[in-house]
């Protein structure tokens, strides 16, 4: 029974105490809430008087003898008013290290973790160093004092020691009881102010953008924290103090706004919220009492950099003032109501703290220095500003969570910010301000792009022809079956440039092609070149109406076709190997056209790009150079001619006199075809859009393949699908970037098999270029900070063909001239990575890349506009699904219009090219708008079925019947497909169970919804139900198959957890590649309970293996388990191991060992109920109002949707027993160490003050490699977070398959 302290009656925590209370409770052990300053006074002290200062003012500070309880009730606390706290003197100055030996014990003593209920809040310590050396050492638990309660306390010791040390009796204002701020706290939170300041945080904040912080990670608080700090240098604090004079804004207010704005250079949203802390204390009762009284309020600005400064500050004052006038609503409160609990989201970015409240040490006669070595947990970065109240000894302290930054990071800041404050407190306007200091500046702008290569000034034609006559006999083109030496393309090639001139063509004339892939086309732009041309390639699958608008724009002197073609321009069939000659001719120039392609604008008018020799010269001659193109190089001309990549794979085979082997028209689509050409023809170089790439790794043909270099570009090359190359392939792979406006690329990345980089970045600059990533202001942003990626150097286009506007729009002057005059935006969003690399974030404008094409949304929706029946229509890019990006067109039909989604998508493909057609079609009554009018993008609805790929047709009565199921549950008039998901399709289990509902009473046969899980495509389905009588065990079988394999690979087999089921594993069998199978083990009891349950863990580990060699006889053997099945999984790793057996991917989910459970109290009652929540998805600890019994939990999974609830009692009670059974054989097992790697998934929002870490495995594995996850324990088998593991998983099981195989090669 809980009795009460007989000192003085129990009283609850304040509000302030609450959040800290709750904190600590659940991680005991963080010594962070110790909050700690360390003052050194270097002068003549009077220790007894500074000693005797020191305990009045403990005495006091009542708060100090705080003591905490836990009840019933909830937490309390009492005052023990007549055990005031002990000054502690401890003389070291017989002592030479006597300063060491006192920061040893006072760091020891910052470091021990307090328990609130048992030990005193505070300890202070007097250490006498010498005659003119003291340190006062205070440490006091955040529970009884924030950062003004100590300085209270420093200020009250200051006065004390001055009176005293004069022999006045008059010692001032004592220091009130902690007991009024009691009756306070209580009185606010019954009053109406604290609703309308609730109701004020909520209208402030209720339509904020997400708040974002200078780091991409989040994590929760650390043991630690790490602290840079400086003094500021005295230019500033004058002009600050001249600033807030002038300005008549107080200086923490400019301090405030001024570091708001630095915040805001970082995170690059359009507003800012920043955290400042509210004291409260002027004016209030508080202001004499030691306690924790401190919030921290969301500061929501709108940081317009334009503004007059002044102007800007005014603004920022007035927003602070409106904080501070609601800030007593606590931050934690405010974060429910916001609903901002889950997933770590923020109510605010970094703390700007400012506290101009020095101790007044020089009033005593004291010189000090004072050190505050801990102020409490540090969630994320702080920036602390401390200085007398007038801004003197003014000092900048950067606080930082080192799970989220480094020492340099903060180094770094320090020095970042105090640059941008000196800098602004002397700028019009914020905009003229820059963010980095001179030094960072000449690294980003300069280091990074010493590019300078010499490369010869000439044109493509010239270094092609001096090699087609250096090597005659080199064989030089080859396609289907014919052969051309460099003899005979020379021959050639100088015929068709005769046939160009006879027909008018001049020198520096454009000449349009439109050809199929084929000899004739490769000769035809080589001749083009040599009759001193450019050519202009026209894609024949593209509807003519848009081909002979761009040669009505272009208006080429020739067309080079069939005879067939049909085009608007004057026609030319070539006939190389017609002999034929033309007078001589003046040749192009390296500063005459090349080529001029033709891509997607956002007007509704495609755009030519025309790009000049020396531009391609230097891409060519790089390639050539640093990856080693040589003469035995077989090289792949499969991509398209109008996409910018076919530059490189046209014309660097004949610089480099190597092979050029041509692809049949169309076999660029087929991955099966190109595998086969790269086997038969030896190709040694190739390139990919990395979309395109993802579809042929899935082809079993291209396993093996040994090309020596593959690139990838035109679309963002994921991390998995690069893990996944190099586990199929024995090749280079190499990520390239670059628009068309620049010569094809213009970085470079190795993407090799050691690379671990995630996102995959787009690399370092080519030669003679510069990449400059930087804000609105031209302006350099930081590493790590998004900003606009421009391009400058030598490969950039002469501009837009007939468009010098657009030309002198994106063409812009480069302020930095490092190669060059000129820069072009491209559009692109973009990040430097600490190494120099640069990381691809996206488009900022209506551009979108998609399977390598690039498209401007802005030239659909034009053509949209113009169609009669269309009244208003907007064209996003979604990507609902990740990695499947998607058009989708939203559209307003006119008034009385019957127009159709199919009606317009066939108008958008009569113009249009087909990658340009939108996927999805919405109509809607109006387009959502913003306030000031804008499309509101956010609120445009989620197609409700992303358009998909034909699958297999339907077969039988059974597949026609669950196709209509699907169809009547999933609310689709969509056509159905016998490879259909139905959980990929949306469905989840409450549909499941209406699914299950409607079979059952269609079919008179038992349809659980564990056969829905077990079977949920429609074929797999219906030959489930067709096979009425089988031995199938609706998903409750010892081994169920959560997705069937498609080829020879070894399966991956997943092991329940604590209640025995597997069905947990679907949305990770979904999330994994297509082709593998994907195996559950579950209890055995639940499938026939007279197996009983099982006696130990080793026995249970031997029975699953014998399962999982009857269904797969030969390793390697892939295991997961999450939770209990992550102990199981390494139980059968070990048992595998005994048999011979070879093991691939070991992967534990947040699994902790037997040791982590064995000495723990037994498990209470409700824990099968517990455990029964988390199996089901939900953390209990959330869950406040779930009744922790059988019938409610059950109930609440009914309210759910769960279908654990639509068990019948049998099965229930089964799978309870299974839960108390696992829990208890967890307890008994002893591990036995498995030798190979483990691959561990951390819950990282999960756990903290606990022992469990993953380093408690470390005795059973012979290698940990740890991937720590933003999840919650519960959740870690949901899509979001295994969508983050499913690759890794995929890669690791490739990468243990390879390893494995080695040795057969080897032989």
């Amino acid at each position: 029974m809980f009795s009460s302290p007989s000192e003085l009656p129990l009283r609850p925590l304040t509000e302030a105490q609450e959040g800290l209370w709750y904190a600590q409770r659940l991680d005991p052990l963080n010594p962070i809430f110790n909050t700690g300053h360390c003052t050194h006074i270097h002068s003549a002290l009077d220790t007894a008087l500074f000693a005797q200062a020191i305990t009045l003012t403990l005495t006091e500070a009542d708060a100090l003898t705080l003591r905490m309880v836990d009840t019933p009730d909830g937490p309390a606390q009492y005052l023990r008013p007549q055990e005031p706290i002990q000054l502690e003197i401890v003389d070291l100055s017989a002592h030479a290290d006597g300063a060491e030996q006192a920061q040893t014990l006072l760091m020891a003593d910052l470091r021990t973790p307090l328990d609130p209920t048992l030990a005193p809040l505070a300890r202070h310590i007097l250490f006498v160093l010498g005659p003119k050396h003291h340190l006062w050492y205070q440490r006091i638990h955040h529970l009884a004092a924030d950062g003004y309660g100590m300085a209270l306390i420093e200020t009250r010791v200051v006065k004390l020691y001055k009176a005293l040390l004069s022999g006045r009796e008059d010692h001032g204002h004592a220091l009130e009881s902690f007991t009024l701020l009691q009756d306070d706290d209580q009185s606010y939170r019954d009053s109406e102010r604290r609703s309308k300041d609730r109701q004020f945080w909520l209208d402030n904040l209720s339509d904020a953008e997400p708040a974002q912080s200078l780091s991409e990670s989040q994590a929760l608080s650390d043991h630690h924290f790490l602290l840079a700090r400086s003094t500021v240098k005295p230019e500033l604090t004058e002009r600050l103090q001249t600033l807030a004079q002038s300005a008549d804004i107080s200086w923490p207010d400019i301090l405030t706004g001024l570091t708001a704005a630095y915040v805001r250079r970082h995170t690059r949203q359009d507003e800012c919220t920043v955290g400042v802390p509210w004291m409260g204390r002027l004016g209030h009762i508080s202001a004499r009492i030691v306690s924790t009284v401190m919030n921290v309020a969301p500061l929501r600005l709108q940081i317009d950099e334009s503004l007059p400064l002044n102007q800007y500050l005014i603004q920022v004052s007035k927003a602070l003032r409106q904080a501070r006038r609601h800030g007593r609503y606590r931050s934690e409160q405010l974060r429910r109501d916001l609903g901002l609990l889950g997933g770590m989201r923020r109510l605010h970015g970094p703390i700007i703290n400012v506290l101009p409240f020095d101790a007044p040490y020089e009033q005593a006669g004291l010189a000090a220095s004072q050190t505050v070595l801990c102020a409490g947990p540090v969630e994320d970065l702080n920036f602390t500003f401390r200085a007398q109240p007038d801004a003197g000894g003014l000092r900048l302290e950067v606080e930082a969570n080192p799970r989220l930054y480094t020492e340099e990071h903060i180094q770094t800041h320090l020095l970042r910010l105090e640059q941008f404050l000196l800098r602004a407190l002397q700028a019009d306007t914020l905009s003229v301000v820059p963010t980095l200091t001179e030094a960072e500046h000449h690294h980003w702008i300069e280091t990074v792009n010493q590019t300078a290569h010499p490369v010869p000034e000439t044109t493509l034609w010239a270094l092609i022809h001096a090699q087609l006559q250096a090597h005659p006999e080199q064989s030089g083109l080859e396609f289907e079956g014919q052969t051309l030496s460099y003899a005979q393309i020379d021959e050639q090639t100088a015929n068709l440039a005769a046939q160009l001139r006879l027909a008018g063509v001049q020198t520096g004339d454009i000449v349009a092609v439109a050809l199929p892939r084929s000899l004739n086309l490769v000769l035809s732009l080589l001749a083009i070149h040599r009759a001193g041309a450019a050519y202009l390639p026209l894609d024949l699958d593209q509807p003519t109406d848009r081909l002979n608008k761009i040669l009505g724009v272009a208006q080429p002197r020739l067309l080079v076709g069939q005879a067939d073609c049909t085009l608007n321009a004057t026609l030319l069939v070539p006939q190389p190997e017609q002999a034929c000659s033309a007078e001589a001719w003046a040749a192009a120039g390296p500063h005459d056209p090349s080529y001029l392609i033709y891509t997607s604008g956002s007007t509704g008018t495609p755009k030519g790009v025309l790009l000049n020799h020396d531009a391609i010269v230097n891409r060519l001659v790089w390639m050539q150079t640093h990856y080693g193109i040589a003469a035995g190089d077989r090289i792949l001309q499969k991509t398209p001619a109008t996409f910018d990549v076919s530059v490189w794979e046209f014309f660097l085979p004949f610089l480099s006199g190597a092979t050029l082997v041509v692809a049949p028209p169309q076999a660029h689509r087929d991955p099966a075809h190109i595998a086969r050409l790269m086997r038969d023809q030896h190709i040694t170089v190739l390139h990919f859009v990395p979309s395109m790439l993802s579809a042929f790794l899935d082809e079993p043909a291209a396993r093996g393949l040994a090309p020596r270099l593959v690139f990838c570009s035109g679309e963002e090359l994921s991390a998995a699908t690069r893990d996944r190359f190099h586990s199929l392939l024995n090749a280079e792979l190499h990520n390239l970037y670059g628009p068309t406006e620049a010569a094809v690329d213009v970085s470079y990345w190795p993407a090799s098999r050691d690379d671990k980089s995630q996102p995959v970045p787009i690399g370092f600059p080519v030669w003679n270029t510069a990449l400059y990533i930087l804000d609105e202001q031209l302006q350099p942003v930081p590493p790590g900070v998004a900003g606009h990626l421009y391009l400058a150097g030598r490969q950039l286009a002469q501009g837009y063909w007939g468009r010098p506007d657009l030309t002198a729009e994106r063409f812009v002057p480069d302020p930095y001239a490092l190669h060059g005059d000129r820069m072009y935006a491209t559009g692109d969003v973009a990040r430097w990575r600490d190494d120099g690399a640069v990381i691809f974030l996206g488009r900022s404008d209506h551009q979108i890349k998609l399977r390598g094409q690039r498209i401007e949304l802005g030239e659909i929706e034009a053509l949209l506009a113009r169609h009669p029946e269309v009244a208003h229509v907007a064209v996003i890019a979604r990507e609902d699904v990740p990695g499947q990006m998607a058009i989708v067109t939203y559209w307003v039909p006119q008034a009385g219009s019957q127009c159709t989604d199919n009606t317009l998508a066939a108008y958008v493909g009569e113009h249009l090219p087909s990658y340009m057609v939108p996927s999805a079609w919405i109509s809607l009554d109006a387009l959502p708008v913003t306030a000031n009018g804008k499309l509101n993008r956010k609120a445009l609805p989620v197609p409700a079925l992303q358009a998909r790929s034909a699958g297999l047709p339907l077969e039988g009565a059974t597949q026609q019947q669950i196709a209509a199921a699907f169809a009547t549950v999933l609310e689709s008039s969509d056509t159905f497909y016998a490879d259909d998901d139905f959980f990929a399709l949306g469905g989840h289990s409450l549909l499941a169970a209406k699914l299950a509902l409607i079979l059952r009473e269609a079919r008179g046969q038992a349809v659980s919804i564990g056969t829905i899980f077990e079977f949920p495509t429609i074929a797999r389905l219906a030959k489930h139900l067709d096979q009425a009588g089988s031995t199938a065990a609706d998903g409750f079988g010892p081994i169920i198959t959560l997705r069937p394999g498609q080829n020879e690979q070894p399966a991956l087999f997943v092991i329940h957890p604590a209640g025995g089921l597997s069905w947990c594993y679907g949305a990770l069998a979904r999330h994994l590649p297509p082709g593998r199978a994907v195996y559950g083990l579950q209890a055995s009891v639940l499938s026939d309970p007279s197996l009983g349950l099982d006696s130990s863990l080793d026995a249970m580990a031997k029975v699953y293996v014998d399962r999982i060699e009857h269904v797969q006889p030969h390793g390697p053997y892939h295991l997961a388990g999450w939770s209990v099945g992550g102990i199981i999984a390494q139980a059968m790793a070990v048992e595998l191991r005994r048999r011979g057996q070879l093991v691939g991917m070991l992967s534990l989910l947040d699994a902790y060992p037997s040791d982590a459970w064995r000495n723990e109290p037994a498990p209470e009652p409700n824990a099968i109920y517990k455990a029964l929540l988390h199996i089901a998805g939900h953390d209990p600890d959330s869950l406040p109002d779930v009744s922790l019994t059988r019938h409610g939990v059950v109930d609440f999974l009914k309210r759910s949707a769960h279908p654990l609830a639509e068990l019948p009692d049998t099965r229930l009670d089964s799978v309870f027993q299974v839960v108390e059974n696992n829990n208890r054989l967890v307890r008994l097992y002893e591990h036995h160490t498995y030798d190979g790697s483990m691959l561990y998934f951390r819950a990282a929002l999960d756990h903290a003050g606990t022992q469990l870490h993953p380093d408690l495995w470390q005795p059973y594995a012979g290698q940990l490699d740890v991937h720590d996850i933003a999840s919650l324990h519960a959740h870690l088998t949901g899509t979001e977070a295994v969508a983050i593991m499913a690759p890794l998983m995929e890669s690791a099981m490739a990468f243990a398959e390879q390893a494995q195989a080695q040795p057969e090669l080897d032989v």
